[in-house]
């Protein structure tokens, strides 16, 4: 087995408990935003910086494709593929383990209010930003631990050596 590598089962097993996690905590702080909100009233947590802000997306992350439902469905159902081939094609490693778990528990946690109300709860305001929430922010952690996991290699190579690899 790779430097860095789990076992298959023992990637999955983790995968989802990450998945699972990250699902509830989504799942549980929008009911909480839902029951305690109205829809569009802002809560500043630190004035001009964060705010709880509710409201409904009909698109993807930051209000990217609204109105889009099947491709947005589509979009999800390819992703959540392309995250368990992943761990499924070869013993992954533990970054890819945390960067598909945040993966697949965001896109259910969003996916789950796509099916079930036809548009997603955001309430994260940075005031700079669209609103988003937290299924949003693993997701694009998950994509970034992939991304850099990918580069990671080729990265740690230059940095031991102070050369490019293969020069």
């Amino acid at each position: 087995m790779p430097h860095g590598a789990v076992s298959r089962t023992a990637g999955l097993g983790l995968a989802f408990a990450l998945a699972c996690s990250v699902f509830l905590a989504d799942q549980s702080l929008k009911r909480f935003i839902e029951s305690s909100m109205r829809l569009g009233e802002s809560i500043p947590l630190i004035p001009n910086v964060l705010h709880f802000t509710y409201i409904r997306n009909e698109g993807g992350a930051f209000g990217i494709l609204g109105g889009q439902a099947s491709v947005l469905l589509l979009g999800s159902v390819i992703a959540v593929g392309l995250v368990l081939y992943m761990l499924l094609q070869r013993a992954p490693t533990h970054v890819m383990v945390i960067g598909c778990g945040l993966i697949l528990g965001g896109a259910a946690g969003n996916l789950l209010d796509r099916l079930s109300a036809g548009e997603v709860t955001d309430y994260v305001d940075i005031r700079v930003w669209p609103i988003f929430n937290t299924a949003d922010v693993a997701i694009v952690l998950g994509v970034a631990t992939l991304l850099l996991s990918a580069l990671g290699p080729k990265a740690n190579q230059r940095s031991a050596t102070g050369k490019k690899p293969n020069s």
